[in-house]
């Protein structure tokens, strides 16, 4: 098999190849247009499994040529999704994660060690205790279900071993406004639909508490088992805030709270304006979050951390054969494969190095500073509401919420999808995408990159105005 590992200089030159491809990309950014689609190209990718090799300069311009032409979410104009732009820093260390290969499933080797350290970290910046534990997971899907697993043992000791079989159901109560993340886990857990439940949103779009109390009032007259409350520090739609800490004392006692999070925007990561917003988020009994949002760190990048130590081995550990541990380990460094649903977890594969070294190049303050510029943009576009307003049909904006920012406008009872109503668009200008909030089309404004600016925010209103008097003008 000599022929099918790389000589020191063949690996070398790959790697400087892939690095010219990279930079060029990115240099390019604002000469391409902001959408981008593969459509009838699609066609060279329908190709045949190879019998034979190509060369790998071959290989690099495909990549170049019908990959990377195509891709667009790192363009600072691009706000159709929370799809955030990956720190260089981060691109690199993925590489050297990717070379390392790490399976972290447990033993006493440096990326156990890496990530316990990051977990730390975290940890820190959501205000929690340092006696809190976590893991590092594919992404904020992946860290509401290792989170509701967690609080679902924890309110149903027997649940592994017996099932729910001849217990009342487990209820889970969250904010109409969720990323249906919840959902999926609510089913794939056991718990059902049925027992999800979906309390209203105010006009600020966070969770109404007293709606939140009359359904659990309900729930317990009925003989069901009110259990888990999912809070939000940053939905998907609006980035708004629930009142997590009315949901603390609410669940004092009764718990467990589990806040899921979109991004990391506390104030010990640059953002201490916001401060206020976040109170009662240190008082969680876990927390799902996604640092590969604004932490800037390459996909994919989730985390879940829970308060109480214990509690995720409780829900995940089960013994094997093959996974031995060393007993001579340091107590540190152990097994990850008992604190989540997977065999491995941590910096296996691509999702690597790029969560700690990012943040260890930078600092906190300096990754605070490209967070609490993109943090005030969505304040200063407010500022061009009435321009939206004289155009058209513009909703009012809460200035105070995080990103991204929903810019409500006419529309129906479901986003627009249909041929003449496609997500905005224009040369070289800007990709946005629609949503629904309460009932009412809206386009959504996710600005988790730190090349976007203020003109850029200035140019979109501009943009918005004109789209919103040619709608009008055609009827």
């Amino acid at each position: 098999m000599d022929d099918f590992d790389l000589d020191p200089e063949a690996v070398r030159r790959l790697g400087y190849r892939a690095a010219d491809l990279v930079a060029d990309h990115r240099a390019g950014l604002l000469q391409r247009p902001v959408f981008g689609k593969v459509g009838d190209a699609a066609a060279a990718f329908e190709e045949p499994l190879p019998e034979e090799g190509q060369p790998l300069e071959v290989v690099l311009d495909a990549v170049r040529d019908r990959v990377l032409a195509t891709l667009r979410q790192l363009a600072p104009r691009f706000f159709a999704f929370i799809n955030a732009t990956a720190d260089p820093v981060g691109t690199a260390a993925d590489y050297l994660a990717s070379a390392m290969n790490s399976n972290c499933w447990g033993g006493d080797h440096a990326s156990i060690h890496v990530e316990r350290r990051v977990v730390a970290w975290l940890a820190e910046i959501l205000g929690l205790p340092a006696t809190a534990e976590g893991i590092l997971t594919s992404g904020g899907s992946m860290a509401n279900f290792t989170a509701l697993a967690a609080a679902r043992r924890a309110k149903a000791p027997g649940v592994r071993e017996d099932g729910f079989a001849g217990t009342p159901p487990l209820v889970v109560y969250t904010s109409d406004e969720v990323h249906n993340c919840v959902d999926k886990a609510v089913d794939l857990l056991g718990i059902g639909w049925k027992q999800l439940r979906k309390i209203p949103a105010d006009d600020r779009f966070r969770i109404r508490v007293d709606r939140l109390k009359q359904a659990i009032a309900d729930d317990r007259r009925a003989g069901l088992r009110p259990a888990i409350v999912v809070g939000n520090a940053g939905t998907v739609n609006t980035g708004a805030i629930d009142p997590l800490d009315e949901l603390a004392d609410l669940c004092r006692g009764r718990g467990p709270l589990v806040p899921r999070r979109r991004g990391l925007r506390r104030p010990r990561v640059g953002l201490t304006e916001a401060a206020a917003l976040f109170a009662g988020l240190e008082r969680a009994d876990s927390v799902a979050a996604d640092p590969h949002k604004w932490l800037y760190v390459p996909y994919e990048a989730g985390a879940v951390l829970v308060r109480e130590p214990g509690r995720l081995a409780d829900a995940f550990r089960r013994p094997a054969p093959y996974l031995v541990h060393d007993p001579t380990a340091r107590s540190s460094a152990r097994s990850s494969s008992t604190s989540g649903p997977g065999a491995l977890a941590g910096l296996q594969g691509p999702e690597g190095l790029g969560r700690p070294e990012a943040p260890r190049a930078e600092g906190l303050r300096g990754g605070g500073r490209a967070r609490r510029g993109d943090g005030a943009l969505p304040g200063r576009g407010g500022e061009g509401a009435p321009r939206l307003r004289a155009a058209g049909r513009a909703g009012a904006v809460d200035r105070r919420l995080p990103l991204p920012a929903g810019r409500p406008a006419r529309g129906g009872s479901r986003p627009a999808q249909s041929a003449d109503r496609q997500p905005a668009r224009r040369p070289r200008a800007f990709f946005l995408a629609p949503t629904l909030l309460k009932g009412r089309t809206a386009m959504r404004v996710a600005i988790v990159n730190f090349r976007t600016t203020e003109d850029d925010l200035r140019a979109l209103l501009d943009e918005a105005a004109e789209a919103g008097r040619a709608v009008l003008a055609g009827g």
